[in-house]
């Protein structure tokens, strides 16, 4: 049996960053994200970067995308 395993990728600009989960079923999957939470609207006084979740229809985490400024 095979391990699932997460992959970071990010831009050449480096100021953008997505970190695929294990339940992610692969880049370019249409419709994949049914939800987005980002950090900033659940975590009072939030001061970290731009972190938004993605929630696949089931309501499993599969994704997470980082924006630096």
């Amino acid at each position: 049996m095979s391990k699932a395993k997460m992959q970071l990728e990010s831009n050449k600009d480096g100021d953008i960053a997505y970190l695929f989960l294990p339940k992610h079923p692969g880049k370019g999957t249409p419709g994949i994200t049914a939800k987005q939470i980002s950090l900033h609207s659940i975590i009072n006084d939030y001061q970290g970067p731009e972190i938004i979740l993605d929630f696949d229809k089931d309501g499993e985490i599969i994704g997470m995308e980082f924006l630096f400024d």
